[in-house]
């Protein structure tokens, strides 16, 4: 397979994202949608990470669509959410929040984790052809409303190929549980089936709408198994940088103290806080030295390297921005724009959820300035 260059007319874009991911529909702090975009717009971001439930919105092979959906979705502390039960009218939702976007020139960058529902949707999303079905009906349907124009990209799963988003993708392809961690070692049949949907599914996708990039994100692991692969029809890669995914971090700051229960919760956020201020400067060294190896990766593939989730867990919510904090998250962002990352977030814990750090409007008006003009 041929190298693939990005799609033309839209790599030189520059965008911040704002990562609602799938909160939106679950999370309070949406439920004034006008309110929460136009604060989204005021702290500098001009795009949108966001999951439209591509399995919900598209029919089933068989059957009538149901807009009605209950979803089941598990704790996620990454992302501020409780365990919760939503009901929602998810093309009514989707298109009105698509809408309210576009009307302040907001990009979209789409994504899904195939979270579960009462109908078990995405247990039907197994095989390359089953993700490009839910993907052309999910952008066949922001075509028919006129909001096509304002998609940007389409990761096609999430932290391919992991739990949760490729939840029938592994049983089809393991034969296993997608709740046990995924083998260590894949056999060659396992990497040359899924070499194929990153093969067919942005090709054939690609095709039929050749305005918009497609690709997938990884996280430190992953990437690894990728350069076994064929990557040759990826647009760009997006990478999951945190530092708190690091092995030596998580030792160092006493996330494996060998303390149980509440005990263990309350030791562990001071001993992190001790040492991000005795060696903060070890530990940046460590993520850029991992974004390094990464962007050189995605590079020598011809893949845009996108940097849409990270970079750093706050151990509690504080009361006001941690200038230790900040202060590495701003060098994190200087240093990704030093190696020419064009699209990035500059922290995806800069979400509507978050309060603590959504109410530094000011900071992340100036992060998100810094990004969009590029340094």
């Amino acid at each position: 397979m041929g190298e693939q260059e990005p799609s033309a007319g839209k790599e030189s874009e520059r965008l911040a994202l704002a990562c609602w991911d799938y909160a939106w529909p679950l999370a309070s702090e949406y439920r004034s949608l006008d309110r929460v975009l136009d604060e989204t717009v005021a702290r500098g971001f001009n795009a949108l990470r966001l999951d439209p439930f591509p399995h919900l919105l598209a029919a089933p092979a068989r059957g009538v669509h149901m807009d009605r959906c209950e979803l089941d979705v598990p704790a996620d502390p990454r992302r501020d959410l409780s365990a919760s039960k939503a009901t929602i009218r998810i093309r009514r939702g989707v298109r009105r929040l698509l809408q309210g976007a576009a009307d302040r020139g907001l990009s979209l960058w789409l994504h899904s984790h195939f979270l579960p529902d009462s109908r078990a949707r995405r247990s039907f999303v197994r095989r390359p052809e089953d993700f490009v079905d839910v993907w052309a009906q999910t952008l066949g349907l922001m075509r028919e409303w006129d909001l096509l124009d304002r998609v940007v990209a389409v990761d096609f799963c999430h932290q391919f190929p992991q739990p949760p988003a490729a939840h029938g993708l592994i049983r089809r392809v393991f034969g296993r549980s997608p709740e046990r961690p995924l083998p260590r070692h894949w056999s060659e049949r396992e990497e040359r089936s899924l070499e194929a949907y990153l093969v067919e599914v942005p090709r054939t996708l690609r095709a039929l709408f050749p305005g918009v990039r497609f690709g997938v994100s990884c996280g430190a692991g992953q990437s690894e198994y990728l350069r076994q692969m064929d990557t040759g029809e990826l647009d760009f890669l997006e990478l999951a940088l945190w530092l708190d995914d690091d092995p030596r971090f998580r030792l160092a700051s006493g996330e494996r103290l060998p303390v149980p229960g509440r005990l263990g919760r309350m030791l562990a956020p001071p001993v992190r806080q001790l040492l991000m201020e005795a060696t903060g400067e070890q530990w940046l060294r460590r993520l850029h030295d991992q974004l390094n190896r990464r962007l050189a990766f995605a590079r020598l593939r011809r893949m845009e390297p996108v940097l849409g989730d990270g970079y750093l867990q706050v151990s509690r919510p504080p009361s006001s921005l941690p200038r230790g904090w900040a202060a590495f998250i701003e060098s994190t962002v200087d240093q990704a724009l030093t190696a020419g990352v064009s699209v990035m977030t500059p922290t995806s814990l800069a979400r509507p959820q978050t309060a603590w750090l959504w109410q530094e409007q000011d900071w992340l008006e100036q992060l998100n300035r810094r990004i969009r003009a590029g340094g």
